[in-house]
């Protein structure tokens, strides 16, 4: 697209770009590290980690179906918070993604501080004794600014190059799944609880007879996974880089759905196998939570020299998440910015068309999160951020259902995907219904901190969202008449 086209970003990207966008933001510390995590928080889930795993990925699907159907709608950047605002209410519609942004942006501090533990650890089980510095918390700060700053600095260079990276990263992200797939369904448990005995002094004893099904427990690890799944968004935050958006986006958002569930489901029954629950839920229990990673596992399944390539590799994938969710970030403020909701500036882009005040904006309060998860340790915590995912997903489906029926739409070119097709309302309704019982699931957390609890971080971000939208409707009067359209791009 030139220059003189009109469009402030460039619309280069095809299928394998939007794809990859998504499922490397999808893969990464949801599958390595809470997934096996999850018996900790919620033991009363057992064997049912991989069910709960692949059940949540086909509970996803209904996300899919409204999100593909939105993008061929309103492909624009931005997104859920386009397609919220015009459908439904535009104070309502800020507010809940400014909540969203936030989780996000407190989640890229979480990842860059993650990636320290993960290559720490990967370079000791190697043999390499600088992983003993990048564990420290000068080392955790030094290398997740560096991730930070790299991943800004390609995409300040141009989408194209994001582009490039993140198809790259995909074929990492396949290849690595698959081998731990294979590594923890040729592992022999027996011998692998006998090497962690070793290694811990833990006495493992299968119990006598599985726990009874706990549907509550079921249901919150469901709520957990929603986390993994979360990456989702990285596609149609790239709808106003994507050639021909409205036909593109939509199969992208499929096949990335598709490609995540395969590879989530393999990975989750791969390392229950080769670890049972009742042995991970004795390791977490005896303080060994490491040995119940995706990388903790492979370290006793696998010979040293393998688990020690695999250990750097599941390391990089877990830091490239980085990528994808600073192109969510970004984007949707250059969104904001579009409606007026911010200062002009954050929707200028540079010659490359790169939006770089919004990704300066982005990088710079990731690092000031990766500060406070490296030195205080209070963050957005991981079920506060699958509630914000589902709350989102909450408003999409009333936002289809307000398109269908709402004769205030009638007119606008938009609401027509919406208008026709026997599944929109049931999938919207099947939505709202899903969406409401996970996040009851999880809205209180047990014995957790008040400052932890989801609704009490979320209120918090959602009063700092509502100063902020009232300063814009004070500074930029018409805010109503702006959002009656869709932008530009």
């Amino acid at each position: 697209m030139s220059a003189s086209s009109g469009f402030r970003l460039a619309k280069t990207l095809g299928l394998a770009a939007v794809v990859a966008s998504a499922v490397t933001q999808e893969y990464g510390a949801g599958i390595n590290f809470v997934v096996p995590q999850s018996l900790g928080v919620y033991p009363g889930i057992g064997a049912l980690v991989p069910l709960a795993m692949f059940a949540t990925g086909l509970v996803i699907f209904l996300k899919v179906f409204l999100y593909a159907r939105f993008s061929r709608a309103m492909p624009r950047a931005g997104s859920s918070y386009v397609w919220t605002v015009r459908a439904l209410n535009l104070p309502l519609g800020f507010i809940l993604h400014f909540v969203w942004w936030a989780s996000i942006t407190a989640a890229m501090g979480f990842i860059a501080f993650a990636f320290g533990n993960f290559l720490g650890n990967a370079m000791v089980n190697a043999g390499f004794a600088a992983g003993h510095l990048l564990l420290s918390k000068p080392g955790h700060l030094a290398l997740g600014l560096a991730a930070l700053w790299i991943i800004y600095g390609i995409h300040v260079a141009g989408i194209r190059d994001y582009g490039r990276l993140v198809v790259i990263l995909l074929a990492l992200v396949v290849v690595t799944a698959l081998a731990v797939g294979v590594i923890g369904f040729a592992a022999d448990p027996a011998a692998l609880l006998h090497t962690a005995a070793a290694r811990t002094g833990i006495a493992f004893a299968r119990p006598a007879a599985a726990p009874p099904f706990d549907a509550h427990a079921f249901l919150a690890v469901c709520t957990l996974f929603i986390f993994a799944y979360g990456g989702l968004s990285g596609a149609p935050a790239l709808s106003g880089e994507t050639e021909h958006a409205e036909t593109v986006m939509p199969r992208g958002i499929v096949i990335a759905w598709l490609t995540s569930v395969v590879l989530f489901s393999l990975v989750a029954a791969a390392l229950l196998h080769a670890v049972p629950w009742w042995a991970a839920l004795d390791l977490i229990r005896h303080k060994h939570a490491s040995l119940v990673t995706a990388p903790g596992i492979i370290g006793l399944a696998a010979p040293r020299p393998l688990a020690a390539a695999l250990d750097l590799v599941i390391a990089l994938i877990v830091g490239k998440t980085l990528a994808p969710q600073m192109v969510v970030t970004s984007r949707m403020l250059f969104a904001w910015a579009e409606d007026r909701l911010i200062p002009a500036r954050f929707a200028e882009t540079s010659r490359r068309r790169a939006p770089v005040a919004a990704l300066t904006l982005t990088v710079v309060l990731a690092s000031l999160f990766l500060v406070q998860a490296t030195y205080i340790g209070w963050a957005f915590g991981i079920v506060a951020r699958s509630v914000t995912i589902l709350l989102v997903w909450l408003a999409v489906a009333c936002a289809a259902l307000n398109l269908r029926y709402n004769p205030r739409h009638a007119s606008h070119g938009w609401s027509e995907p919406f208008r026709r097709g026997v599944m929109v309302v049931p999938v919207a309704l099947l939505s709202i219904v899903v969406t409401i019982a996970l996040i009851r699931s999880v809205l209180v957390l047990p014995h957790a901190p008040f400052y932890v609890q989801p609704l009490f971080q979320g209120a918090v971000m959602a009063l700092i969202g509502t100063a902020l939208y009232l300063r814009a409707r004070r500074v930029a009067p018409g805010l109503a008449a702006v959002t009656a359209t869709l932008p530009l791009e």
